[in-house]
């Protein structure tokens, strides 16, 4: 099969249809902010923004124009989004990523270290050396992480288990099925109706991988993928892909001797199911994977600062913790007898059980030569940690708000500080995606 190309476009990029002839009107839209797709792509991704039924695809794409063309707004989601023709596209992160093969390489490195640290992802196991000796799309790089785990789960051996079984057998074992017997052996005496426990290797754990596998060879692009997904789909030959995918998901229990097991089934659920809107559709010959990259943004922070928080003194009083998922406040405490509108945080610093700082994460791209237009922070932002502040501080003096963005060429140091009222301050700090920290005003100065 041959390899169909991959489309690389970053955030908020714009996809195009194709035109069915040479004959342009006017210049290419240049990558990577705008990009022409195969007409049956385009036209598949289409119908679902047209369809009312396929909600799902609301925040991942939006119809709009550019220059005068219909277009397919991708939204502030990166990762993979495939369409039954074989169409791959690949959305990255709006940093780094200029369109060209290199920065595309870069971009995937930075994306697949920061993956690491999404909570509740199998990606917290990917090989992050093998990712970075390899230049694949990002689906390609999903589906080598599963079939090295695979290869690893089988050099420890495929689990097999008692399965309950009836046959016409050589030899009588287990229990006689008398009426199965006088139905179908009167004229064959030397066979026997039975019931029986066999040991098998048929059990939904080994389904799952099968399935999984013949979804990725579909799937590939690759040819090294390929071979690989098939060579190993061998060792399960005697393994029927699974009928019923999300049952045989309910039915696996993952024990102490099948801890092996559950890396390879968080890749498989991931693959099967998918994240994102085609794969919803039940498709066997698609897959999405797409996550919002605010959160992704938000979670490597907090990875990545829980452990250095004693390197930010300038920030954080010595023996500090990081907590995540904070929601104990409302901004309305009382309305018709309850409260609302939650104020969640993304991250709060504590000194034993008290808050002392309240952070919250902005994937968004400062200019910090830009006074004028206040260096695109959002007056909605300030609002939002002025709230954040009044009710997760109130007992604090100084109350002490941070809000972080990704490091630029254009936001390498931070703001000078933001004072709302009397000790009541907001810091802007950039933040390293390369190195994982954090650039406080000591570093800055250093």
């Amino acid at each position: 099969m041959q390899a169909k190309p991959t489309y690389s476009i970053r955030e908020y990029g714009y996809l195009l249809e194709q035109p069915t002839s040479n004959a342009l009107e006017g210049p290419l839209p240049a990558t990577p902010s705008a990009v022409f797709i195969p007409p049956t792509a385009f036209r598949y991704l289409l119908s679902f923004i047209q369809n009312d039924d396929e909600k799902d695809f609301a925040p991942f794409l939006r119809l709009t124009t550019f220059k005068r063309k219909t277009a397919l707004k991708v939204l502030n989601y990166v990762g993979v989004l495939q369409t039954p023709c074989g169409t791959q596209i690949e959305v990255l992160p709006k940093i780094y990523f200029n369109g060209d093969e290199e920065s595309a390489e870069t971009t995937r490195n930075q994306l697949i270290t920061m993956l690491r640290c999404l909570r509740d992802s199998p990606f917290k196991q990917a090989d992050r050396a093998a990712i970075r000796t390899t230049n694949m799309p990002l689906l390609e790089v999903y589906i080598s992480q599963l079939l090295s785990l695979t290869y690893q789960l089988i050099k420890r051996g495929i689990r097999s288990d008692y399965v309950r079984v009836q046959k016409n057998s050589k030899f009588l074992r287990g229990r006689l099925l008398v009426s199965q017997q006088i139905r179908s052996n009167m004229l064959h005496p030397e066979r026997f109706a039975i019931e029986c426990d066999e040991y098998l290797v048929n059990r939904p754990a080994n389904r799952i991988i099968k399935t999984t596998l013949a979804k990725v060879t579909r799937v590939a692009q690759s040819s090294i993928n390929q071979r690989l997904a098939r060579g190993l789909s061998f060792v399960f030959e005697d393994v029927p892909t699974s009928t019923d995918i999300r049952t045989d998901f309910q039915k696996v229990k993952i024990d102490r001797s099948m801890s092996y097991y559950k890396n390879v089934h968080a890749w498989c659920h991931l693959l099967l199911n998918g994240h994102g809107p085609t794969t919803s559709t039940g498709n066997f010959n698609t897959l999405s994977i797409l996550y919002p990259m605010q959160r992704i943004f938000e979670d490597y922070v907090a990875h990545c600062l829980r452990s250095k928080l004693d390197d930010y003194d300038d920030y954080f009083d010595s023996g500090c913790t990081l907590k995540t998922q904070a929601a104990k406040y409302s901004l309305v405490e009382e309305h018709n007898g309850n409260t609302i509108f939650k104020l969640k945080p993304d991250l709060l610093i504590l000194n034993g059980k008290k808050t002392v700082c309240v952070i919250d994460t902005k994937w968004k791209l400062l200019d910090a030569s830009n006074r004028r237009k206040n260096y695109g922070i959002s007056q909605a932002d300030m609002y939002q940690l002025y709230a954040y502040g009044h009710k997760y501080l109130k007992s604090e003096a100084l109350k002490k708000l941070i809000m972080i963005y990704p490091k630029t060429d254009k936001f390498k140091e931070p703001l000078r500080t933001f004072q709302y009222e009397d000790r009541f301050m907001l810091d802007v700090v950039p933040f390293d995606l390369d190195k994982g920290t954090l650039i406080s005003s000591t570093l800055a100065d250093s």
